[in-house]
């Protein structure tokens, strides 16, 4: 096995000033997605000078200027030239042309080229002295775009006077070179017959080409599949990994192994038909090559928690049976009772004729071992001598696998028979799908384990007569045709000619050469298509294709199409997958601007628009394309506008605009005074920059990770930008309301009630209002059903009554013992210590840095709600313990849950995975569904971190910004702080 080690730093050094705060804070992945340099070991040149070529330094201050103050990218476009692409997301080592494009379809000679960069300082370089920085993720020369390392850029091109910006996204080269393996593994085994068979070829897979080593310990599914090293996050999240490609639902659990000693570990759960199994590979990879063990393969909640513990579970994951001891059954090593026994062992000790031999057999519990012992040596009629591998040795369930090393075992007379031949019984055009074997005599009853051929899965042995037998599989390993040898052995038999190469013969129908066209931003059509053919959209669901007509179909986000084309006869096999994976448009028209109508004429106009977008009126069903700069001569009412499909491409997302249209609500609007502009959705109000916001479990939470710290920094809020002299009376009256309210705040004039976080508070409340709306609610008459649901349950305001002014609340922060700990956090902590949410300990400690349990975040929600008693029984909540009436308040509201034992594990630590769903539910904010989520959620390199069951939750607060990640990685597992709880309740309560 060959192994490569590729050890990267996975943070650039040298990023000084700001960079430094915006990575503190986590204020940098607000900003954007990837930083702008690769991630590399050595440092980046010149940030603190930058030289430039050619172009003056003043020329390109000015031009940099002039780019920063356009109000859409495209407003600087002549309309008669377009940019072939408007955002690009590539791989490590991809190249693209960017050009421009006349109306006539000819290419645009001569242009300028520019990389803007917005960290550590918003700078424009010219090609030449961007490309002469250590560390850019890209380098571009007369519009060619080459991707060298992780990161993005804006790319800008001037010709004339006019400008065209182009957005670049690098993927990691790590992930790129991660998904190519995965698609390559899922490609050996998509062709198997059935979902369990894929399972168990991936686990055997992975067993075969991962060593386990702890310096990997970080690597996961990058040192796992590339490097062949990992720990057993790398093994669970390379199986998930590849079980996602060949689509079968399941996820990663994490929670703790006790085999050996308590330990940390990662394992995963995957659904058949019939329920759900655990599927533990590491505890599985056993350090004899020669063996694979199944003792954690496809078993059940009871079993695996003989040697795991703590791990999340689901009540509507019902364990299945029907897969239970599958990989023994297909070996044929599965007995029910003392006469299969007998047969397995026999097959096993005559499979050979040497004086050793390994044997295998799982037994019922109503069978001893010993009775394998004795059950051998009645077989081969004598007193061999017994090894029992006891690494492979399962016990756990209600069959027993033993392994056994049998030597001594006595010789037998030998008859002398020549293997004659070989050879497939298949026609030329046909797979092979058996072999006919002859001898030069008779031979006794041959089985299949007298018959070793590697790569397929032996069926049966058909005897013809007694000199030919045939021997039938399916299965196959490969999926081209393949020369193998095979090798007859069987005791009290002397073969000659006892190995022999068989060429075994692949026939597949022929694969499809379908095309897809995008017509929408998720819809498309099937073309070059013929009766015959099936279409898989990534859901693991066949639709067969009955017609040569062209078939309209609905895409799933970043998920391939797979067309197939069928086989009507066993002797040709399906043709291999065809994959067509559609292009996103992840830009979308941003900037566009309405202009109203003056009078009553149709006169309206959208701005900034280019050739490449299409506009409709927001009810119709089609879309007109733009042919210039600006759409004229529109009516009233409310348009979108996007970019259009184009091959592969599916169409942006739509940008919305009004025309003449009264706002309802101005709350955080985009609109402008007159209608100008909007967006196809409301504004969320300015919540917090907090990385750190992390839910509630479902019942067993798993163990939390090594920890992280994390930096949060409070955001400041939105402003209400509007002149007093341009608002009506109702909107006086509510900012004024609004200024008395912060005023009152910053005084420190508010009554209320103590509470700390660890005792509970009485005169804290939560507000059952919508966000102060800046008209009255008189004025909003007619709600579109999104827009009231957005307000009522994802923006509610969090209210808490202060127990103290700004000022004493400092002075009760300066008391503290380890004051000088609490650094970055400390306004934080000082709000929260105004609001009685959390205060010190006992003995006068804060301790910012201490890991957070689930009976903390409890009663620091409990101080912000008010405590709530109940008669609800929890078994590991003692009524006299500081928290009890805190997890009563919890569970009450729904915050919180118990595991299926009635569990609350109060000294548990939390994790931010489970602090997100809990932050979503204190704040009403409803989960997304499984496609938007994994939208909003894969700009994050560790995305299939995050537990299934926060998934929801967790990307609904990403989308509303109220949790960010840091480099790249939502860090979903790891523990959370004192003064990371802090800062995120400092940033939701008001």
């Amino acid at each position: 096995m060959s192994k490569k080690i590729d050890k990267r730093k996975a943070i650039v050094e040298g990023k000084k000033g700001i960079y430094c705060t915006l990575l503190a804070t986590g204020l940098l992945l607000q900003a954007c997605s990837y930083p702008v340099f690769a991630d590399t070991g050595s440092s980046i040149s010149n940030l603190g000078s930058f030289y430039v070529l050619n172009t003056s330094q003043i020329d390109l201050q000015i031009l940099n200027d002039r780019i920063g103050s356009l109000e859409a990218p495209t407003q600087a476009e002549d309309e008669n030239i377009v940019i072939n692409e408007h955002s690009l997301n590539l791989n490590v080592g991809d190249e693209f042309q960017l050009k421009l494009i006349n109306i006539d379809g000819s290419d645009v000679n001569d242009a300028e080229w520019f990389v803007r960069v917005k960290i550590p300082q918003d700078t424009l370089y010219t090609v030449e002295s961007f490309s002469r920085l250590n560390g850019v993720s890209i380098s571009i020369n007369d519009g060619l775009v080459k991707a060298k390392a992780q990161g993005n850029a804006e790319i800008w091109a001037k010709k004339g006077d006019a400008l065209y910006k182009c957005v670049v996204n690098v993927e990691k080269e790590k992930d790129s070179l991660v998904e190519k393996k995965v698609e390559e593994i899922a490609d050996k085994f998509r062709h198997l017959s059935s979902d369990v068979d894929k399972l168990m070829a991936v686990h055997d897979y992975l067993i075969d080409n991962i060593e386990y080593s702890n310096e990997h310990i970080v690597s996961y599914a990058y040192g796992a599949l590339i490097e062949g090293k990992a720990v057993c996050q790398g093994y669970s999240q390379s199986f998930q990994k590849i079980i996602d490609k060949l689509n079968i639902e399941g996820r990663t659990l994490k929670g703790w192994s006790t085999a050996v000693k308590p330990e940390f570990h990662q394992w995963n759960r995957v659904k058949l038909d019939d329920g759900w199994y655990f599927v533990d590979v590491t505890w599985d990879d056993l350090h004899e090559d020669q063996y694979r063990s199944y003792k954690h393969f496809l078993i059940n909640s009871e079993t695996l928690g003989k040697n795991h513990k703590d791990w999340v579970s689901y009540n509507d994951e019902v364990d299945g049976t029907k897969y239970t001891y599958y990989a023994y059954k297909k070996q044929g090593v599965f007995a029910n009772n003392r006469e299969e026994l007998e047969q397995i062992l026999r097959n096993q000790i005559n499979s050979t004729n040497l004086p050793y031999v390994t044997i295998r057999v799982a037994i019922p519990n109503s069978i001893s071992d010993s009775e394998i012992i004795s059950t051998l040596k009645s077989i081969t009629g004598g007193n061999p001598s017994f090894n029992e591998l006891n690494r492979v040795r399962d016990t756990f369930g209600t069959h027993q696998f033993y392994s056994y090393e049998v030597s001594n075992i006595p010789a037998k007379l030998s008859k002398d028979v020549s293997l004659l031949e070989i050879k497939p019984t298949n026609n030329v055009n046909e797979t092979t799908t058996s072999v006919m074997l002859t001898f030069d005599q008779d031979i006794d009853d041959l089985t299949v384990n007298d018959i070793k051929i590697d790569d397929v899965h032996k069926t049966a042995v058909n005897k013809i007569d007694n000199k030919t037998y045939e021997l039938t599989f399916k299965d196959m390993m490969f999926q081209s045709s393949k020369t193998l040898p095979v090798e007859v052995s069987k005791r009290g038999f002397n073969i000659a000619n006892s190995i022999q190469n068989v060429d075994i013969n692949i026939v597949k129908e022929q694969k499809p050469n379908a095309i897809f066209k995008a017509t929408g931003d998720r819809e498309g059509r099937l073309e070059n298509v013929e009766s015959g053919m099936r279409y898989d959209l990534g859901d693991g669901i066949w639709h067969d294709i009955n017609s040569s007509e062209p078939v309209n179909v609905t895409t799933k986000y970043q998920e391939p199409i797979l067309i197939q084309k069928q086989s009507t006869t066993d002797s040709i096999l399906h043709s291999d997958v065809q994959k067509i994976l559609p292009r996103e448009t992840t830009v979308s028209p941003l900037g566009i601007k309405a202009v109203n109508s003056v009078g009553d004429k149709n006169n309206g106009k959208i701005i900034y628009v280019n050739r490449k977008m299409e506009y409709k009126k927001k009810d119709a069903q089609d879309w007109t394309a733009c042919i210039g700069k600006e759409v004229t001569e529109l009516a009233e009412g409310e348009y979108l506008v996007r970019y259009k499909s184009d091959g592969l491409k599916l169409a942006s997302k739509a940008e919305e605009v009004k025309i003449n249209v009264i706002p309802e609500e101005n709350n955080n609007s985009n609109e402008s005074n007159n209608g100008n502009g909007g967006s196809s959705t409301p504004d969320v109000p300015e919540q917090s920059t907090e990385e750190q916001n992390k839910p509630n479990p479902k019942p067993d939470s798993q163990k939390p990770s090594q920890p992280s710290e994390e930096q949060n920094k409070p955001s400041q809020k939105t402003q209400d930008s509007k002149p007093d002299s341009q608002k009506t009376p109702e909107e006086q009256k509510e900012s004024q309301k609004l200024k008395q309210k912060e005023e009152k705040s910053n005084s420190g004039n508010s009554g209320g009630g103590g509470g700390g976080s660890s005792a509970p508070s009485k005169s804290v409340q939560k507000s059952d209002q919508t966000p102060t709306k800046t008209v009255t609610q008189e004025k909003v008459q007619e709600k579109s059903q999104i827009s009231q649901s957005y307000q009522e349950t994802s923006t509610k305001e969090i209210e808490v009554s202060d127990i103290m002014t700004v000022k004493e609340a400092e002075m009760t922060l300066n008391k503290l013992k380890d004051t000088e700990q609490i650094t970055w956090s400390k306004q934080s902590v000082i709000k929260v210590m105004q609001k009685g949410i959390m205060t010190g300990d006992t003995n006068g400690n804060f301790m910012p840095r201490k890991s957070v349990t689930r009976a903390e975040v409890a009663q620091v929600i409990a101080n912000i709600i008010g405590e709530k008693t109940s008669t609800r029984k929890i078994t590991d909540v003692d009524n006299n313990k500081w928290y009890a009436k805190a997890v009563q308040t919890v569970l009450e509201n729904k915050i919180f849950t118990q595991d299926e034992k009635g569990n609350f594990r109060p000294e548990s630590q939390i994790t931010r995975a489970e602090l997100f769903v809990v932050i979503a539910k204190l704040k009403d904010i409803k989960p997304l569904d499984n496609t938007r989520a994994k939208e909003v959620l894969s700009r994050y390199t560790d995305v299939d971190s995050i537990p299934s069951w926060t998934t929801g939750y967790a990307s609904a607060l990403v989308e509303k910004g109220i949790v960010s990640g840091a480099d790249n990685k939502i860090s979903a597992n790891d523990m959370l702080t004192r003064e990371q709880l802090a800062t995120i309740f400092a940033n939701i309560v008001e």
